[in-house]
């Protein structure tokens, strides 16, 4: 009977653990019940096995492991979710089923070009696989022929024929199994391929086009004077240029095609004529359409006898239309880092022989190839630095929050060991009574003291600092007075009597043999103490006014407000905020557990 619960366990945590898997994986579980009643019955039989023929002793072993594999994978996922999503597109997190790992960008060479993705074809239900294969290539070949006459032909000419009909193709035959019935699928093929011609209309056509096309495009250029007047650039008042191993395509949009097997780099050129004096200029925007190959983009701006260039990272990361706007930084009067405008620093004088044309200035975006690993790594840090440049409050936020962190640590530490021994070790008047007076403290809520509390500290002027936030740590918390209180009643008096004897005072016993004696609870109080400070939302919600004041969770609050629907960025801060509270309780989980279980001394 022992063996036969062991092996329902077993199978039990296999499943789970394959299910976990599979989810991550392949996003979704098998929806053939064949397939997952023979998988189920795979690991029946394995873990019915391993019941049967292991040692009891590995058996119990093998069985808890198992089952707290299983139970700490139940509860990362969600923290593995949170990472995940910060790491992805905003089109990754709206899809169904989800997409639980991340996507790799693509090593591009050439551009523009099409995403082979969505490109697998798979029988659809109730359609036998031999005759599958038999119909899939015609009909892929018949709409490939309904839908090449609609589309740019100067964009199908730049991929070419043969890629554009491998992805194009079979987008459009999935398309078709997602919204015909199954009956459809049961008529000859030559039904089949007259009434799918008919089914697919230039709109879906063009909609498989556009979610597969990656290019650059560039469009027209506005100018800002220092009023903040925007003049649009006429579009034949602009030269646009590209250096090899690039070319440029004149239309509407122009656009720019690369291949970096002949180079590792390219520069896009635009000369123009300011509608107004170049005193007044500004910035510009350029509306742009990347292709999101994550190249590597400098910015410089030549602007009379001065260089201007950008400092942030830039990235040919998107892949629809957006307005690159570049502000000269030292004639912007607000000098702040805004999210979607990227300052230009003045870096020097101009060469003579580079100098623009009286009244013109030059924009030079330089385009470098990256590594495959480097793009994904840029990929995956883009939610990152959207959230840091999208508030410029965030190292005020981080400088303070450690700073209240620390206090409370030290202060909390420091007052409630030294109560904590009074209580213990100590003999004086009212002992008990106090220390019973001081645990019923702890059945008052916080809510009831809060207005008393708060008009006492705006009546002493400290409304809208830090100091609400730390100074109630001097005086120490009754939970971890009564905490240390129990764990110095463990210590052999002896060793204080022995002290005693040698001239020690009571306050070199409490610092030279009871506090290096209490290091896990005092490690166990300053782990709850830090992760009750670095996480609490409300104490800085009620005394702090000033975004430059705000601590962490304040500062996630405020950027949730103005950026709630950018999950990726949400989730990149709120991955930053969580990452420190993680990573010092792993560090210090063997005092936190030896803390909160009062072991005392050994021996």
């Amino acid at each position: 009977m022992k063996r036969f619960l062991f092996a329902s366990g077993l199978w039990i945590e296999a499943v789970l653990m394959v299910a976990l898997l599979t989810i991550i994986v392949h996003r979704t579980l098998p929806d053939n019940a064949g397939e997952l009643i023979w998988a189920l019955g795979v690991m029946a039989v394995l873990a019915g096995a391993t019941a049967f023929l292991a040692p009891m002793a590995v058996l119990q072993r093998l069985t808890l492991q198992g089952a707290l594999l299983s139970g700490a994978c139940l509860f990362i996922l969600p923290f593995f979710w949170l990472v995940g999503t910060s790491f992805k597109y905003n089109r990754e997190i709206f899809v169904q089923p989800p997409h639980w790992l991340p996507a790799l960008p693509g090593d591009v060479v050439r551009s523009p070009y099409l995403v082979k993705r969505h490109t697998r074809l798979r029988p659809p239900r109730h359609v036998n696989k031999v005759r599958w294969r038999a119909i899939a290539p015609a009909l892929e070949r018949t709409l490939w022929l309904r839908a090449r006459p609609l589309l740019n032909q100067t964009e199908l000419n730049l991929i070419g024929l043969r890629p554009a009909r491998e992805v194009i193709g079979p987008m459009l035959v999935n398309r078709l199994q997602q919204f015909e019935p199954v009956r459809f699928w049961n008529q000859p093929t030559s039904a089949i391929q007259h009434k799918a011609v008919a089914a697919i209309t230039a709109g879906q056509v063009r909609a498989a086009w556009e979610r597969a096309y990656r290019g650059i495009e560039l469009s027209g250029i506005t100018v800002t004077d220092t009023r903040y007047h925007d003049d649009a650039v006429k579009p034949a008042d602009i030269d646009w240029s590209v250096s090899p191993p690039a070319k440029l395509v004149r239309g509407q949009p122009d656009l720019v095609a690369y291949n970096f097997a002949r180079g590792h780099e390219f520069t896009i050129q635009a000369r123009f004529r300011l509608p107004k004096s170049v005193r007044h200029l500004l910035g510009i925007t350029i509306p742009i359409h990347e292709d999101r190959s994550w190249q590597y983009v400098r910015v410089s701006l030549l602007v009379g006898a001065e260089r201007y260039v950008s400092k942030n990272m830039m990235f040919l990361g998107n892949r629809r239309w957006q307005s690159l706007i570049f502000h000269l930084h030292d004639r912007d009067s607000a000098n702040e880092t805004n999210m979607g405008i990227f300052p230009l620093y003045r870096s020097g004088p101009v060469e003579v022989n580079a100098l623009p044309l009286p009244g013109t200035i030059q924009l030079r975006l330089q385009v470098t190839k990256i590594s495959p690993l480097a793009a994904a790594f840029y990929k995956f840090t883009d939610s990152y630095r959207q959230a840091w440049y999208a508030d410029r409050h965030w190292l005020d936020y981080l400088i303070n929050s450690v700073m209240v962190v620390i206090l409370c640590v030290i202060f909390q530490v420091i007052s409630c060991s030294m109560a904590g021994y009074a209580f213990a070790r100590l003999e004086w008047p009212l002992r008990d009574k106090i220390f019973a007076l001081l645990l019923a403290t702890m059945m008052l809520p916080g809510t009831v003291t809060m207005i008393p509390v708060f008009l006492i500290f705006k009546h002493l002027g400290w409304y809208n600092t830090l100091l609400p936030l730390w100074i109630p740590s001097v005086f120490g918390s009754a939970f971890f007075i009564f905490l240390l209180r129990q764990f110095m009643r463990n210590i052999p008096r002896e060793l204080e009597e022995a002290a005693l004897m040698d001239g020690c005072g009571w306050f070199g016993i409490y610092w030279r043999i009871i506090m290096p004696l209490m290091k896990p609870a005092l490690a166990a109080i300053a782990i709850f103490t830090f992760m009750g400070v670095w996480n609490d939302f409300m104490t800085p919600l009620i005394y702090l006014s000033s975004p430059d004041r705000y601590t962490l969770p304040l500062g996630m609050y405020e950027f949730s407000s103005a950026h709630g629907g950018q999950f990726g960025m949400m989730m990149a801060a709120a991955t930053m905020m969580t990452l420190p509270v993680v990573a010092v309780f792993f560090v210090a989980q063997r005092y936190f557990i030896q803390g909160i279980t009062l072991t005392g001394m050994k021996g």
